[in-house]
């Protein structure tokens, strides 16, 4: 059980940060709202700062996990591709409360790029979906016009710029649901790279 625990702890601090903002949160607030004493959660966890990186790192490798599982030829190339900005989307929504608290704190930060460095660097997100790109590229899916990096760049910006600018303003910007800010990205998008 101590591995649910521990989930039950990322759960409830990426719950808290969301609500809260990364600044307010404390052990107590962890503790409390999770159900366990401070003591518990520091069996899991050296540091608060510890569960934070750990908030960030569950949500980098559900990512990669949904990523990886996207399989080149497989499915309807623009459905894949909206599913892709759609949940990239979701991941941005939980990364930059997040990581903007992160350039409060100098050593948290550092913490932060060291983490980041491990997993293959901020970078890393564009690299898995150009990746899948140039797979879908070399099976004739997507024209092979552009460079498959300039595609996934082109994809993730304005994904992005709408979640940092919902997170800025707590409105959308564009008056448009999720799903179909998505749609209409990739739509634009699609018409530049079917072959």
């Amino acid at each position: 059980m101590p591995g649910e625990t521990r989930q039950q702890i990322l759960d409830t601090c990426q719950k808290l940060i969301q609500t809260l903002g990364l600044a307010r949160v404390t052990t107590k607030e962890i503790a409390k709202a999770s159900g366990l004493s401070e003591g518990a959660l520091y069996r899991h966890f050296e540091h608060k700062e510890d569960v934070f990186l750990a908030v960030f790192e569950k949500q980098v490798v559900w990512l990669a996990g949904f990523l990886s599982a996207k399989v080149a030829g497989e499915g309807d190339v623009a459905e894949n591709l909206r599913q892709i900005a759609f949940n990239i989307l979701n991941y941005y929504e939980q990364l930059i409360p997040l990581t903007a608290a992160f350039f409060a704190d100098n050593e948290l930060l550092e913490k932060f790029r060291g983490l980041l460095l491990q997993i293959g660097g901020p970078q890393r997100l564009h690299e898995w979906v150009a990746a899948y790109i140039t797979e879908e590229q070399a099976l004739g899916r997507i024209a092979a016009t552009l460079p498959a990096m300039s595609i996934a760049t082109s994809l993730l910006g304005p994904v992005f710029q709408y979640a940092f600018l919902r997170q800025l303003t707590t409105e959308d910007q564009f008056g448009l649901a999720d799903s179909l800010f998505v749609e209409k990205e990739v739509e634009i998008l699609l018409n530049g790279i079917l072959p």
